[in-house]
């Protein structure tokens, strides 16, 4: 008599939950591999767009210098904080975004600066 002619009981529980159990393993390590391309998508777009952001910022700063307009505009810096809470839908904190905000855009004045464009 070999094992699969046993009757059921806690060797056969025991194996059928091993073998659900390397199953759920094999489809959880799936949806972990897919979230993770997603999670590198992501991170590629956020780059690109990053990227995006501070040429517009520097297209404005030129335009800004030749009209002799100040460069930094702490108003201007607080109504974008302002509205990049109010877009929130979280699940990051209205404050955490802010944080990464500001220092989105102390990032892209800091290029200002090494072009000699922006006086601290």
């Amino acid at each position: 008599m070999d094992d699969f002619d046993q009757p059921p009981g806690l060797p056969c529980v025991l194996l059928t939950y091993r073998i659900a159990s390397l199953m759920d393993d094999s489809g959880r390590q799936e949806r972990i591999e897919e979230l993770r391309k997603r999670v590198n998508e992501v991170d590629c777009e956020l780059v690109r767009i990053l990227n995006e952001r501070a040429r517009i910022v520097q297209e404005l700063s030129t335009h800004k210098l030749e009209a002799g307009v100040p460069l930094f505009d702490p108003k201007r810096e607080e109504e974008i904080l302002r509205k990049v809470a109010d877009l929130n839908e979280g699940p990051i904190y209205d404050s955490s975004l802010r944080d990464i905000f500001e220092l989105i855009m102390h990032r892209i004045r800091d290029l200002e600066v090494q072009r000699g464009e922006f006086q601290r």
